[in-house]
């Protein structure tokens, strides 16, 4: 008990460090491409101002993301309360990253990024440390998945590749801030590093139910293909423009990120009505 507390402040104060880390470095010098000014930015989509003086971009769109941030991490002190410690773990993780890209990309992505700006900046803290988290979140999620689904050397790997995915990805991530990288702090990378773990617990759940022939497996294989519709969802609605459309023709403001949190929403009460239950069950 005395070592796993010990581990727990090592591991916060290592996370905190990379937070600080990310916040004195937090790269100023990389804008957004195409170069895009406060008027324009605001132009693009729907804000209000605040009586402070603040503006809020997308009010409809960070309603949406803050209640899906709020859903996650009920459901995460749920399965902690079930005695799923690292699957719960690993959605208070996932709902702090949604908040703080709700921050970002919704909600104070004006303030944060173009206010006080001749040209809008490419990213901010909130969106960095989302990023962070949300590795982190992967990696528990991955700890987890191994524990419950894998045996002996495939269990030692998956840990393995989460752990070392973790620690590669958070200096990539810090030093790409430090030297005003994009690459380095972009999505995309993360994408690269975190989302081949998802097919790789696609496999698994199908390889053991075609042995098993178990509810459990059969669950988490809806799961995945459920969570590869939500992803195909936002990238065809992103890449056909729908987002702007819709806004330019009809004054109505329903984005991409509005398709991938309305389809989360939905995924996440599949996890909690279905697989939570079979998780609970073995």
């Amino acid at each position: 008990m005395i070592i796993l507390k010990r581990r727990t402040i090592i591991y916060g104060l290592i996370s905190l460090t990379v937070l600080i880390l990310l916040y004195v470095f937090m790269p100023k010098e990389i804008l957004m491409t195409p170069l895009m000014t406060p008027e324009d930015f605001l132009a693009s989509r729907p804000f209000m101002e605040l009586d402070n003086g603040w503006i809020i971009i997308e009010p409809s769109s960070s309603l949406m993301v803050f209640v899906l941030g709020i859903q996650i991490f009920i459901m995460g002190l749920f399965l902690i309360k079930d005695n799923l410690k690292l699957w719960g773990l690993s959605l208070l993780f996932w709902s702090v990253g949604t908040i703080l890209a709700g921050i970002s990309y919704q909600t104070f992505g004006y303030e944060l990024k173009c206010s006080g700006q001749a040209y809008c900046l490419f990213t901010s803290w909130f969106e960095l440390a989302y990023l962070f988290t949300t590795a982190v979140s992967i990696s528990l999620m991955a700890f987890a998945f191994a524990q419950k689904f894998t045996t002996n050397r495939t269990t030692k790997y998956l840990v393995g590749y989460g752990k070392i995915a973790l620690v590669i990805y958070t200096l990539i991530l810090v030093l790409g801030s430090i030297f005003n990288n994009q690459l380095m702090i972009s999505y995309e990378l993360f994408t690269v590093f975190f989302m081949p773990l998802f097919l790789v617990f696609f496999i698994i759940n199908i390889v053991n139910y075609k042995t098993n022939k178990n509810s459990l497996d059969n669950a988490f294989i809806k799961l995945w293909l459920l969570f590869l519709f939500v992803n195909v969802a936002y990238y065809v609605y992103f890449f056909l423009g729908y987002t702007e459309l819709l806004y330019d023709t009809t004054g109505i403001w329903f984005s991409a990120n509005d398709v991938l949190h309305v389809a989360l929403i939905l995924w996440f009460f599949y996890l909690q009505l279905k697989v939570k239950k079979e998780l609970i069950k073995i």
